[in-house]
């Protein structure tokens, strides 16, 4: 009796370098930068992606000079492909859970590494010089997440089904501003900003802040608009009006002075940063003593961590 044959191609028939070379160019959308990113030549990565249509019998791209452009077959194959990828690198990953040598992917919102993280990295830096860091930019309240992050911190709860997802803290938001732009002097009632420029970012969370003291922002004539918090805070430091900021992205500002509270209140708007992670038994040694950095340094800046997120560094 012969053996059954099975119904999936033969991948020793496919060679790596011809995956690698078909996830590049799709990836990039260009032959000529995905050949530079291999250190290939443009020639030789061309040959290897017609040796991966060949043999799976599909036009995989649509060519127009050194542009290219995946065909529906083509889109179907590298998601498949950097999927495959993503799990070959995180088992080679988990090889030697102990190394600490070796990259770390860290993903956050601009406002976060411009105000509280960045300074814990550079700590973590100087601590373990052996570990590289990526960092990559979120948007506030981005739901979906790359598999590729070692360690997120995101504004809002993502939907990540396989990953640890930890509240880390609520924000609490304070008006800040210059001292100059009130001659170091605090305001003695809410009532009092009114007569001041307000900042705001894309959250927009002055209405809410306004109403909840019984104000109407309205009564406010003067506005200046920007995209992200770490914006309307720089405007702040420039004394261009008063921001509303989380309590841990300026307290660095307002020890060293650029910043104050001109009213003392703080109000949690609702949204709280979370801490993103794979499950502790997944984790390697290099991502355990970041995160442990990260937390013990929030901890000791008077963060009001939520107690959940020690079971993520239990033990290190």
């Amino acid at each position: 009796m012969r053996p059954e044959q099975s119904p999936y191609l033969d991948l020793r028939q496919i060679p790596l370098t011809a995956l690698r070379a078909f996830e590049a160019a799709g990836r990039h959308s260009h032959v000529r930068r995905a050949a530079e990113e291999l250190n290939v030549s443009h020639s030789a990565l061309s040959r290897h992606i017609r040796q991966l249509e060949e043999r799976l019998g599909s036009n995989l791209f649509h060519r127009e000079g050194n542009g290219v452009q995946l065909t529906p077959a083509g889109s179907r194959l590298l998601a498949s492909v950097q999927t495959a990828f993503l799990e070959l690198n995180r088992g080679l990953h988990y090889m030697n859970p102990t190394q600490i040598e070796g990259e770390l992917i860290v993903a956050c919102t601009a406002t976060i590494s411009m105000n509280w993280l960045m300074p814990i990295l550079s700590n973590v830096q100087k601590q373990y010089p052996e570990i590289t860091l990526r960092i990559k930019t979120l948007e506030p309240l981005q739901e979906s997440l790359s598999q590729e992050y070692d360690i997120a911190l995101t504004l809002g709860a993502p939907t990540d089904k396989g990953r640890v997802i930890r509240k880390l803290y609520d924000e609490y938001y304070v008006p800040v501003c210059s001292p100059k732009l009130v001659n170091g002097q605090r305001q003695a009632s809410p009532a009092a900003l009114l007569a001041h420029p307000l900042l705001h970012d894309r959250l927009n969370q002055w209405p809410q802040w306004m109403a909840s003291h019984g104000l109407d922002i309205r009564d406010v004539t003067r506005h200046t608009y920007f995209d992200y918090a770490y914006q309307a805070i720089e405007a702040a430091r420039l004394g261009m009006g008063l921001a509303l900021a989380d309590v841990m992205e300026v307290q660095e500002d307002i020890q060293q002075g650029r910043l104050m509270k001109i009213i003392e209140t703080d109000y949690q708007i609702g949204e709280s940063v979370y801490l993103v992670t794979e499950p502790r038994e997944r984790m390697n040694q290099r991502t355990l003593l970041v995160l442990k950095t990260i937390i013990s340094s929030l901890e000791k800046g008077g963060a009001r961590l939520n107690r959940a997120v020690y079971e993520a560094i239990e033990g290190v």
